[in-house]
């Protein structure tokens, strides 16, 4: 969805959201996501479009909020992880949820690797989530 499309969503959501309501904007920043094994990184996820899409979602918040639509209340920044019992099954699932997205091959076997000098651990990605809660501005005229 381009920058307009996702303003235009906004503009929307301002619409239906009462004047003493609040509005909770989640989505993944542009930083790259990548893979660990315990508290090892063994690489990045291969994101293809993503980061262009999570650039232009906090460019859509920010006109949103010089527009005046809303005002930003609170806002963080935290690491979001998504585990699997094998790095193959992450792999199918994040090229199945995440658009254009995948674990290369070099990744995936340096994945197994540490995987097999650590017993029971579980892969997992983890990316950098984007929380901001909004509140209305003054109803509109």
């Amino acid at each position: 969805m381009a920058i307009e499309g996702m303003v235009h969503a906004l503009g929307r959501v301002r619409e239906l959201v009462r004047s003493n309501g609040q509005v909770i904007d989640l989505h993944p920043t542009a930083e790259p996501a990548w893979v660990e094994i315990g508290a090892e990184r063994v690489g990045a996820v291969e994101a293809g479009d993503a980061p262009a899409r999570h650039a232009a979602a906090d460019a859509a918040l920010r006109t949103a909020l010089d527009a005046g639509l809303f005002v930003a209340e609170d806002s963080a920044v935290f690491q979001f992880f998504t585990y699997a019992d094998s790095i193959g099954e992450l792999d199918d699932h994040i090229r199945k949820t995440w658009r254009s997205a995948c674990i290369e091959s070099p990744v995936v076997e340096k994945a197994r690797a540490a995987m097999r000098g650590a017993a029971g651990t579980r892969p997992s990605v983890c990316e950098h989530v984007r929380l901001t809660r909004l509140r209305p501005m003054e109803a509109l005229v």
